[in-house]
């Protein structure tokens, strides 16, 4: 019967220490995915490129001016 209990105790020790063998190697994994920067998928890079192309379009914008007819008579209608 003790030799049941050693291996019992053995086991525990053993799964014990496997999982804190998984956590401490989740907590790394954990770790380096944040220092990595998130990867965009292809749709919002083409949203991004073509907001920033728009935004650049918009600042380029020069507003067309109008001649006003200075005379002091309203328009015919």
């Amino acid at each position: 019967m003790t030799l049941f209990w050693a291996l019992l105790i053995a086991a525990a020790a053993v799964v014990a220490v496997g999982w804190v063998a998984y956590v401490i190697w989740e907590w790394r994994m954990r770790k380096l995915e944040k220092e990595q920067p998130k990867e965009r998928s292809e749709r919002y890079r083409q949203a991004t490129d073509s907001v920033s192309d728009y935004a650049k379009k918009l600042a380029e914008f020069k507003k067309t001016t109008y001649k006003r007819d200075d005379s002091s008579t309203p328009p015919a209608t």
